[in-house]
């Protein structure tokens, strides 16, 4: 039955959406923790990502509400970018928990030559990543990918599976890079 209904949606809107840290590049970017005991420590994206916040930790992002620091971006990721926007059937979207687009749109295009849509939520609330999928599938999107290094923010729009039942949502929790299965995956997602 399931199948079915994938089958139904291949003339739906499509939607493909990219986190930025540590799933599309890596930076020189921190979260700095101030603890309890008035001691801060630094978290990069990645280690923040797994971090079980303690009583009295407040975070602090200031790193990313500003340009790039020393951007690179990882390699298979950017590559599976750039073949999704050269497909005009796709809204691709760079969906970042940063404040600033401005930076990320700037980094591509000159960089990479690139027009890219980027979205900053100004928020690391992974329900705020799941809302903004939710709203385009409201607005008719029937076919969703989701690409984010945060387990959290996968989980957070793989809740949406069970409410959306009739709209094939694909996630896919990246490690610096996509293994093989995933990668096959991908490749159909593309075509």
């Amino acid at each position: 039955m399931r199948n079915k209904k994938l089958n139904e949606n291949k003339g739906g809107r499509i939607l493909r959406v990219f986190d930025f840290d540590d799933t599309l590049a890596k930076t020189d970017s921190y979260i700095y923790v101030k603890h309890k005991d008035g001691n801060e420590s630094k978290l990069d994206p990645a280690e923040y990502a797994v971090y079980k916040s303690k009583p009295g930790d407040s975070f602090d992002f200031r790193d990313f509400n500003k340009m790039l620091n020393n951007p690179k971006v990882i390699k298979k990721n950017f590559n599976l970018l750039q073949r999704m926007l050269d497909n005009p059937n796709k809204k691709v979207t760079i969906l970042t928990a940063r404040s600033l687009a401005f930076p990320i749109r700037k980094f591509f295009k000159d960089e990479f030559g690139m027009d890219v849509y980027v979205v900053a939520l100004g928020s690391n609330n992974p329900k705020d990543k799941a809302d903004w999928i939710e709203k385009h599938i409201k607005k008719g999107y029937t076919d969703v990918a989701f690409a984010d290094d945060s387990a959290k923010n996968i989980a957070a729009v793989d809740s949406l599976k069970s409410k959306y039942p009739n709209v094939r949502i694909k996630t896919i929790l990246v490690r610096e890079h996509i293994d093989e299965e995933v990668q096959k995956y991908v490749n159909k997602l593309i075509h």
